[in-house]
């Protein structure tokens, strides 16, 4: 209750909205880089084009294939040497704008003290640092769960496992995801809020958003089953989708911040 608090007083919904905006912007041409750098490295690791496959899937259920009103990554794929340049612009706009719309959100929610704002040149430079940290931690998210997924359901053939222990390699990959994801929350509470609370405080806050991701990726596949034949759905395809999905990421990433905001551990900030 205490958490619902501090996100309706510092208006949490309407912070993820106006991050959305940018992350929105942003998603594509970070696929396109992706796709550009991992065409590059093909050579070398041929699997790594299905890793990210197996990645996106999993962190984007039910948005990746090839079917009708999904996001085709072979045309993402075909195209993303010729607009590398451009998506790089185009990332470093939406993107730096993503990370000072995201920082201004979580230390809203935190109530970090203001502090002097750099200069111009100083704090893009500073955000541009923090969104290849993030950026990071993000590709080798998706990219470890793509693998031990990949190398999980070989493993599991090999001996025998696939019929009677496949609830295993489920289990193996929700909780890899929630492990991804928080690291992921941790590392942007502390690089863009530097919240005034205690190391417990932020981990509690980072491991319920990582929970309440997984949760909404979960749901995501069964909503997605049951809107492919919808009107609007058709109509907009896979942008609404991931609007939509973004907005609530966005959210998830704002209550997970109130939640460490008033979580009572040692050292936590009152108030």
């Amino acid at each position: 209750m205490r958490a619902v608090g501090q996100y309706r007083a510092r208006q949490g919904s309407t912070l993820a909205a106006a991050v959305t905006y940018y992350a929105f912007l942003s998603f594509f041409p970070m696929l396109a880089l992706a796709f550009a750098a991992v065409g590059a490295i093909s050579a070398y690791a041929p699997d790594a084009r299905q890793s990210l496959e197996q990645g996106l899937q999993a962190v984007l259920p039910g948005m990746i294939g090839a079917g009708q009103g999904r996001l085709s990554l072979s045309t993402i794929e075909s195209a993303a040497a010729p607009v590398a340049g451009l998506g790089g612009l185009a990332v470093l706009y939406s993107g730096l704008g993503w990370i000072g719309n995201m920082r201004s959100a979580l230390q809203a929610m935190f109530d970090t003290p203001l502090r002097d704002r750099p200069g111009f040149v100083t704090g893009y430079a500073r955000d541009l640092v923090v969104l290849v940290v993030i950026g990071v931690v993000l590709v080798l998210g998706v990219a470890l769960t793509g693998l031990v997924t990949g190398f999980s359901t070989r493993i599991a053939e090999f001996i025998g496992l696939q019929t009677g222990l496949a609830w295993l390699l489920q289990a193996l990959s929700l909780a890899l995801g929630v492990l991804a994801s928080t690291v992921l929350f941790t590392v942007m509470f502390r690089l863009l809020a530097e919240p005034p609370v205690s190391a417990g405080a932020v981990r509690s806050g980072a491991l319920l958003g990582g929970v309440s991701f997984e949760v909404l990726k979960q749901a995501s596949t069964w909503l997605l089953a049951s809107t492919t034949r919808q009107p609007a759905f058709q109509a907009f395809g896979i942008a609404l989708i991931l609007l939509v999905w973004i907005y609530y990421f966005s959210r998830v990433v704002m209550f997970a911040a109130a939640w460490a905001r008033t979580a009572r551990s040692p050292g936590a900030v009152k108030g």
